[in-house]
């Protein structure tokens, strides 16, 4: 037993307490190299975050001098030390009024205004981030504490990301999106309330001497005040971790449901929802099968899978087109063709065709993103000079004579989105290559807007 008490002691390479007191005082310290430090760190963050750069993100990360003030706090209410307590908050509250304003400027200002993956990702906090926050600071006070300090403290900083959350905070800010200022700025609360958390529970277990006079009354406030202040964090974490982990295994059981209909129908699926707080599984599909089926065989494998009363919507995008409909359209279109002489009227002929085709198409796109605001389809000719021509959205170039600059005209269809937020990439992709081959190779030119706030 004493053999494995020495394997997992902390005293035999620990420092002098006063060489402890000494480098935390230090860090807490605000000077002007940690203010343009600081200042760069957070552009570097907000880069990062704007170009979806993990690597960038990090290296900010790395150069940040915030964790010195919340170290600072915890290791201040240790040892009763509150003046150092008072120093480390007033210069937290600098760092964060300093970096939410650099934040938000460069955000203002920056052209790309899409909210990348990183940056998404810091809005949703949960009690794995305070478990993360904690089990971090407690390897950075116990890296302090040692004579070396070793790899520890990048980790940490790598690890509890402070920085990352601020420059979030900035972009809520800059676009007015409080749902992602609240998200982002309570992430970070979590981190400082849990960092300053465990390095008072380490500092007391390395039973580190006491700095100031604080009266057995006091001391009983102090241990109050912090008891509130962690509960008060922690619980809404809990909460939303709750939902995260069901909406993680009703995730899980509606896509079994989905792949095994899927499966059994031959149907593709265009897009998908699933909300766990009202059972709720949407479907936008498209292909062979037929909608009341595919309702009530997921309805039943979700009933099997634990699901009471589960809510199912599945609309067809397409592939369902109503044979009566197409007889009236087909009919209309031979009564007008009758009644052109000469084929003087076939281009009102093929704009009718256009028409009926643009419009079947804008349904099937209101169907796919009812939360669009404005979709527009047109048709047009393009026109563009072959040397400098860019490769068509089909895959198509304009003609080359031997390099030669060829002036060309084509035909396009052209279809502007705008919607509240911008969709990834991935979207883009899928939705200009169904339209591609919903204009039957067509050269089809999308262009897609964020609305303005």
């Amino acid at each position: 037993m004493a053999r494995l008490q020495d394997v997992f002691s902390l005293r035999h390479d620990q420092a002098h307490p006063d060489k402890i007191d000494a480098a935390i005082r230090a860090n807490v310290r605000v000077s002007g190299t940690n203010m343009w430090v600081l200042i760069f760190a957070i552009a570097v963050a907000s880069i990062g975050l704007n170009v979806n750069s993990t690597a960038v993100i990090i290296g900010a990360m790395l150069i940040s001098p915030l964790m010195g003030p919340i170290v600072g706090m915890g290791y201040g209410a240790a040892v009763g030390d509150m003046g150092l307590i008072r120093q480390a908050l007033r210069n937290i509250a600098i760092f964060v009024a300093i970096s939410l304003f650099t934040a938000t400027v460069y955000f203002s200002v920056t052209p790309l205004q899409e909210a990348q993956s990183e940056l998404l990702a810091r809005t949703q906090p949960n009690l794995w981030d305070v478990l993360i926050a904690f089990f971090g600071g407690s390897a950075g006070i116990v890296a302090i504490t040692r004579k070396e300090g070793g790899n520890a403290i990048p980790g940490v900083a790598i690890a509890t990301a402070l920085m990352p959350p601020l420059c979030t905070a900035g972009f809520g800010l800059a676009h007015g999106n409080w749902h992602y200022f609240f998200g982002a700025f309570y992430l970070f609360c979590i981190n400082c309330v849990f960092i300053a958390f465990s390095t008072l529970l380490f500092a007391k277990l390395l039973k580190l001497p006491r700095r100031g006079l604080v009266t057995d009354s006091r001391r009983k406030l102090h241990r109050i005040v912090i008891a509130v202040v962690v509960l008060a964090v922690m619980v809404p974490s809990g909460y939303l971790a709750a939902g995260l982990v069901k909406q993680e295994l009703f995730n899980t059981k509606a896509s079994a449901a989905v792949k095994a209909v899927q499966q059994q129908e031959g149907f593709y699926i265009l897009r998908s929802l699933f909300n766990h707080k009202e059972k709720l599984v949407g479907l936008i599909i498209n292909g062979t099968g037929n909608s009341d089926r595919v309702t009530q065989l997921l309805k039943q494998r979700l009933e099997a899978a634990g699901v009471s009363s589960p809510q199912i919507k599945v609309l067809y995008a397409g592939g369902n087109t109503d044979l009566n409909e197409m007889k009236q359209e087909l009919e209309k279109s031979q009564n007008h063709i009758a009644e052109l002489k000469g084929g003087a009227d076939i281009d009102s002929v093929l704009a009718i065709k256009n028409h009926s085709e643009d419009e079947a198409v804008l349904k099937e796109i209101q169907a796919q993103y009812p939360e669009a605001d404005t979709i527009i389809i047109g048709r047009g000719m393009v026109w563009e000079r072959a040397g400098q021509a860019k490769e068509a959205a089909d895959g198509e170039t304009a003609e080359k004579n031997d390099g030669a600059a060829i002036e060309n005209n084509r035909q396009v269809v052209m279809v502007s989105m705008e919607t509240a937020e911008m969709p990834s990439e991935k979207e883009k992709q899928r939705l200009q290559a169904w339209l591609v081959q919903r204009y039957n190779g067509m050269q089809v030119r999308l262009q897609w807007k964020e609305r303005l706030r």
